[in-house]
């Protein structure tokens, strides 16, 4: 039986680890979003990873994720290859490798305030696209 270290251990380290390594990083990816593209945002996050992200400011996305996502109708489907067990792998065996443990009959920790959502709605429109996250 493996022995996890007392919760009050954890949080010190999930609170520095937030604090140091995210907020060091966290403009990295909105950069690309700016007016200047791939090319603007391959220089900022250069000019942060050498100052560590230390620049008073935040940038921002711009939109939400919501706003990004396109309906199925004007994407067309990626033809993923089937996978090969070396690098890529099938989903059972890609969860068993994540080291994931819990009770099978364990309840979700998230739940939809509407089970239609996903259907009329993602699946309808855009083809389900939390199936390939």
């Amino acid at each position: 039986m493996i022995r996890r270290p007392p919760r009050s251990t954890l949080f010190p380290y999930t609170t520095l680890f937030r604090s140091a390594e995210l907020k060091s990083i966290r403009n990295i990816r909105p950069s690309f979003h700016s007016i200047f593209g791939l090319y603007g945002g391959v220089a900022y996050s250069a000019f942060q990873m050498v100052f560590r992200g230390v620049e008073p400011w935040t940038l921002s996305h711009g939109l939400p994720d919501s706003h990004r996502l396109k309906p199925a109708s004007q994407s067309k489907p990626i033809d993923y290859p089937k996978p090969d067990g070396k690098i890529s792998f099938d989903l059972l065996t890609s969860v068993a490798l994540t080291g994931t443990n819990h009770e099978s009959d364990q309840p979700p920790h998230l739940t939809l305030k509407d089970d239609s959502v996903p259907v009329k709605q993602n699946l309808e429109i855009y083809d389900g696209p939390e199936q390939r996250f």
